[in-house]
Formats: structure tokens, C-alpha cells, sequence
């Protein structure tokens, strides 16, 4: 290769010629010969089945009547056709019972192993000879075999003569190739000798201001031009170098400060982690600890923290998941008609009780509502609309110690709501005011106090009311609080397009003659749902894996409602839900995993699946899902009776 490398190019042209040539050539007569040969082969082999079927079909008598002369007679007739070398005839039990052989050298084994596996006729080309073997079968039934040695090195001879055709052909039309090709590559050749002549002349000299004249409209020509306009660019390439190194300087700036934004927030997760952790671990060791002497008032306090850290875990867990839907495109919106007021006030009054487990009972949280004697209805995601208000009052909380933290909406224009947070924490400079939306981003201007959190709570607020068609941005001073607004498109919907779910404020559940099925795999997660259960009276029966759960489904027919988690060995909850639809069409099917992935809760519901908890699995909503689902089953029974 290095050596065509460095020839000149009018070799490389003619090289290429006579290269292509042979190759073609070469191909073309071994396609043709292949297929010869081929064709000759089938030929052979057809022609020599059937003469050995033929000779069979005339031994049935002889084999019939054990007339070993006879079967001789037939197989001496082999000698007629020249390339049959032997030919044997085995009675049905294996034993050779006549024998042809055109020299005493072939050897006729006296025995054929295993004749009953011979249904069919069955050949093989070996050391230049066909050999065939075949069942004699006259009216379905065996008499026997027949196996004959056919000489099969005409096809060898065939082989040779094809290559000497071709070497002779290929040596004429080589000698023919290099002649023309020598004469046809000047055309080519020369336009490029001399453009690289000019390049010489241009390197040596250093003077650009030059230009070789097009004399053709081919690929030669253009590359004429191309050339010149080549010269031309050099002499504006140097600005252009210039502004490329001051932008990869830029972009080598914000590379290394992304990546200590990035290492910032591994070592900040693993603080945010490991606090909750130390909690939770800490305080549990402490309860079970068996000479203590904590009091009940502590033990209650310890049982707060715990519950608190873990709440804490879950929402980094969300925040993590969140932003990395966010960077791989895949977080939804599901817009929904979303009632603004009564969603401001389920907000307001969670966080009444929020503020107090956080020890900020004395922060002043207020609600203010543009119209509150109106029902305010838009199409929005309602789960996402709520995400964003929460993390900034989360925020808020975060950074102010005392004083106030006031939330609402306000309508503007007639397509737009304006909703905003509003706090007298330690505020931001105008130059974190720019950064506090970015990632992995954490305003600390109290240098006395550590504020605990990931960086990822305003980001995923900016990214999430950009998908709801928004905006969001920052008024703040230091020291004086800072107030977030942002916006949302208004797409006013009637009262009456508003879908109102039934909701019960019953906290009491007795469902003494109902049986609920458990698919659980791991112990610790059966005894929690056991617990949280026992006080409904309801029957409970456990399955540890889905096939089990499918077995225990169609034993017991009194089953009402089935809790089912995903992973579970030898079949998970997803397969299981959709044999159990199979069987049963309206028995409610709750599922309970750790996937919560949209993909994942979407699959279930495809599959079946009437409800889906995510783990953590909260108590009470636990209880509110299988009453909701136990409720419609009862009165659906009382509407058939």
C-alpha cells in the first residue's frame, strides 16, 4: 500500500485500470465457472440416483426370492456405464447379498451398519468419489439397500481447464489494458502535474496572489475553482483563527467550570445523603437500643425525625430522577383541567403542617387568590403546577428564619396567570440572581450557616414551566427577601368540563369480609402492608411471586382486590397482572414498585392495572386507593343482586 502510495499518478491511473480489469475479469470466469461445474455436478448426480434407483427397482424380485445370481446379473450391468466404479446390494437386515466391482482393488464392506435409519437416498462426493446410497422400497415396504461408488474427477479435470482458459485469457487482457490505459490517462493526469507545480511554486514562494487558469468544465475545472477560491480564504484565516481561539478559550472556561460544578454536586450528594441517613440510622439505633431510658415524649420526637429524614431522601431521590428526565427529553406534561384555587389552597394547607415539622412556627405563610369566589380552571399538568409551587415555598422556607412567606396568582390579560412567592429570608446580589436557576447552582450568603440542599429544586422549576409554556424569573435583594414569579399560559375551561373525582373523609375502614391478595416478594415490604392492614380486619393472603400469585388467583374465588409489586422472581407483576385480566376482567389491581418511571406506570396500565403506588408507599393513601376500588366492587355486587 505505501508503495502505490508513492508512485506518481499516472501509474495510480493505470495501476487502477489493469487492477480493475483483472478483478473483473478474475470474477467473471469464476461465476461462469462455478456455475459449470455446478451444473455439471448436479448433472453427474442426478444421472448417477438414478441409475442406481434403477438397478434397485430391478432387485426387488431377486431379494424377493433370495436369487443372489440374479441381483449379480443386474448389478454386472454397471459396466456398461463408464464411471460407476462398484456397486453393492444389502438385504433388508443389513448383509451384503451381491456385490460389482470394476477392479479388485475397491473394497465392498460385507456388512451395512444400522440399515433401518435409511429412509431416504443419501449421497456424498469424498476423495474424488460419489458415493450413493439408497433404500429399494417397492409398494411401501424395504427389500433392502443398494450403495454404488461413482468416479467423480471429471469435475476436477473440468476445474483445471477453467483455470488455464483463464490465466490465458487474463495475461491477453492485462497486455491489452496497460496499452490503452497508457494513452487515456493523460487527459488526467497532466491538469493535476501541473496544479501541483503550482502548489510548489506558491509553498517555496509564499505568494498567494496567484491563480491557475480553468481550461475544462469536468471534476478538474471545479477543482480549479475550488483552488482559487482556496487562495482567496487563506488570506481572511487568520481573523477567523483568531475568534475560533478566543471562543475555545470561552468554551474550555465553562467546560472546566461545569466540571467543578459537577464534582460540587457529587460531594454535596453525598452530604445530602448521608445526613438524612445518620437520622434515621442514628435514631432507630437508639430506640432499639435495650437498657434505654428515652421517654415516650422522645421516643415520639425520634419517630418525627426519622419520618421527617426519609421524607427528605425521597424528594432528593424525586429531584435527581426529575432532572434527569429533563436532560434526556423524556418528562411528559399530561395537561389536565386544573382547578387553580382549590390546588393553591390544598398547597397552603399541607404547608401550614410542613412549616411546623420544619420548627418554623413562627414564619407568617399566607395564601392570597385573584378570585376566589370563582372557579379558576385551566388546562394544565396539575402534578407538575404543583411541583413548581412547592419547591419554591420549599425554598423559601429554606432561606428565611422569621417574617413572612406569601404565595398566590394573580390573571393577566386574559391568557396568561401570573403566580408568585414571595419571602423576607436573606435575599441574593444581582449577580446570583443569574446563576440561581442553573444546575447544581446554591446561593449561600450566610457564610455562618449551612443551608442544606441539592441545587436542583429552581432548575427544575425553570425547566418544568418552560415545558407548561411559561416563564420564570427572580426580584431580590440581599438581605431584604426575594420574590419568584412566573407564568403560565390560561386556558379557560367551563365549570362543567371540570371532572370531579369522589373523594371520602372516611379515616376508619372495616372491611371484615373482604380478601385481599398480596404479591410481595421481600418480607420487610408484606409485614409494613400487613400493619398498615390489620386494623381493617380484612383477610390477607401472600404470594411471593407472580406465578404464585396466578395459582393462589384461580384457588380462591372469594378474592376482591390484589396488591401487586412489580419485581418478583420467576415472574414478575407485570406478566401476572396480565394473566390474572385474562381470568377476571373487573377485579381492581393495585400495583406497588419502586419503578416509577412514566414509562413504567404507563406499561401497567396497558396491562391492566387499575392503580399505581409508587415506594415509598404512603399509609393512608394506601388505605384511600383499596377503598376507592372496594367500594365501586361492593356497590357494582349490590347493583347485580
Amino acid at each position: 500500500m505505501r508503495f502505490f502510495q508513492n508512485i506518481s499518478i499516472k501509474n495510480k491511473i493505470v495501476g487502477i485500470i489493469l487492477l480493475t480489469s483483472s478483478v473483473t475479469l478474475i470474477v467473471g470466469f469464476t461465476i461462469i465457472g462455478i456455475n459449470d461445474i455446478n451444473s455439471l455436478k448436479k448433472n453427474l448426480l442426478a444421472n448417477a440416483i438414478l441409475n442406481t434407483q434403477l438397478v434397485g427397482d430391478y432387485s426387488v424380485a431377486s431379494l424377493t426370492f433370495d436369487d443372489n445370481e440374479g441381483a449379480e446379473e443386474i448389478l454386472s450391468k454397471l459396466e456398461s456405464l463408464p464411471d460407476f466404479m462398484s456397486g453393492a446390494i444389502y438385504d433388508r437386515n443389513g448383509l451384503l447379498f451381491a456385490s460389482y466391482k470394476k477392479t479388485n482393488e475397491i473394497f465392498i464392506p460385507p456388512l451395512y451398519d444400522d440399515p433401518d435409519n435409511l429412509a431416504d437416498s443419501k449421497y456424498r462426493f469424498e476423495s474424488g468419489i460419489l458415493t450413493i446410497e439408497d433404500p429399494i422400497i417397492y409398494q411401501d415396504f424395504k427389500y433392502g439397500i443398494i450403495i454404488t461408488e461413482v468416479d467423480s474427477s471429471i469435475l476436477t479435470d473440468k476445474i483445471k481447464e477453467y483455470v488455464l482458459i483463464m490465466i490465458g485469457v487474463l495475461a491477453g487482457m492485462i497486455i491489452l489494458s496497460f496499452i490503452l490505459a497508457r494513452g487515456f490517462q493523460k487527459p488526467i493526469s497532466q491538469p493535476i502535474l501541473e496544479l501541483a507545480k503550482l502548489t510548489r511554486k506558491i509553498s517555496k514562494e509564499g505568494n498567494y496572489n496567484v491563480k491557475i487558469e480553468r481550461k475544462s468544465n469536468d471534476e478538474i475545472g471545479v477543482l480549479y475553482e475550488d483552488f482559487n477560491n482556496m487562495l482567496q480564504q487563506i488570506l481572511n484565516r487568520e481573523a477567523a483563527r483568531d475568534e475560533a481561539e478566543k471562543n475555545l478559550l470561552e468554551a474550555k472556561m465553562k467546560a472546566e467550570e461545569s466540571d467543578k460544578l459537577k464534582s460540587a454536586f457529587l460531594a454535596n450528594m453525598s452530604h445530602e445523603i448521608r445526613t438524612p441517613m445518620n437520622a434515621i440510622l442514628g435514631f432507630t439505633e437508639l430506640l432499639t437500643m435495650p437498657d434505654s431510658s428515652i421517654s415516650s415524649e422522645e421516643k415520639q420526637n425520634y419517630i418525627k425525625l426519622i419520618h421527617n429524614s426519609g421524607n427528605n431522601l425521597v424528594q432528593l431521590i424525586d429531584d435527581i430522577i426529575d432532572i434527569s428526565k429533563i436532560e434526556a427529553s423524556q418528562l411528559k406534561i399530561i395537561p389536565k383541567p386544573c382547578d387553580i384555587n382549590q390546588t393553591l389552597t390544598d398547597i397552603y394547607e399541607s404547608y401550614i403542617e410542613i412549616k411546623k415539622q420544619k420548627g418554623k412556627e413562627n414564619i407568617d405563610l399566607s395564601i392570597n387568590l385573584a378570585e376566589p369566589k370563582q372557579n379558576v380552571i385551566t388546562l394544565t399538568d396539575p402534578l407538575r403546577l404543583t411541583q413548581i409551587i412547592s419547591n419554591l415555598i420549599d425554598n423559601a422556607l429554606k432561606f428565611t428564619d422569621e417574617g413572612f412567606i406569601n404565595f398566590g396568582y394573580e390573571t393577566q390579560k386574559s391568557d396568561t396567570l401570573l403566580f408568585y412567592v414571595k419571602d423576607s429570608g436573606i435575599g441574593m446580589d444581582e449577580k446570583k440572581k443569574e446563576l440561581v436557576f442553573e444546575r447544581f447552582r446554591k446561593i449561600e450568603d450566610n457564610k455562618t450557616k449551612l443551608y442544606r440542599g441539592a441545587g436542583l429544586g429552581l432548575a427544575i422549576c425553570k425547566s418544568l414551566i418552560k415545558l407548561l409554556g411559561g416563564e420564570i424569573w427572580v426580584e431580590s435583594y440581599l438581605g431584604s427577601g426575594s420574590s419568584f414569579y412566573f407564568t403560565i399560559p390560561y386556558k379557560k375551561i367551563k365549570k362543567n368540563q371540570k371532572k370531579k373525582e369522589n373523594s371520602t373523609n372516611n379515616t376508619t375502614y372495616k372491611w371484615v369480609n373482604k380478601t385481599i391478595l398480596i404479591a410481595e416478594d421481600e418480607p420487610n415490604n408484606y409485614y409494613y402492608i400487613e400493619e398498615v392492614l390489620k386494623k381493617t380486619k380484612a383477610k390477607l393472603i401472600i404470594a411471593t411471586n407472580g406465578k404464585e400469585a396466578v395459582r393462589l388467583f384461580k384457588k380462591h374465588q372469594n378474592i376482591d382486590l390484589i396488591i401487586m409489586d412489580i419485581k418478583m422472581p420467576e415472574m414478575d407483576g407485570f406478566e401476572a397482572s396480565k394473566q390474572i385480566r385474562k381470568l377476571n376482567k373487573h377485579i381492581p389491581i393495585i400495583a406497588q414498585s419502586a419503578y416509577a418511571m412514566p414509562v413504567e406506570i404507563e406499561k401497567g396500565y396497558l396491562l391492566g392495572i387499575n392503580d399505581y403506588i409508587t415506594k415509598p408507599v404512603n399509609p393512608k393513601k394506601l388505605l384511600s386507593v383499596l377503598n376507592k376500588y372496594l367500594e365501586h366492587n361492593q356497590k357494582n355486587k349490590d347493583i347485580k343482586r
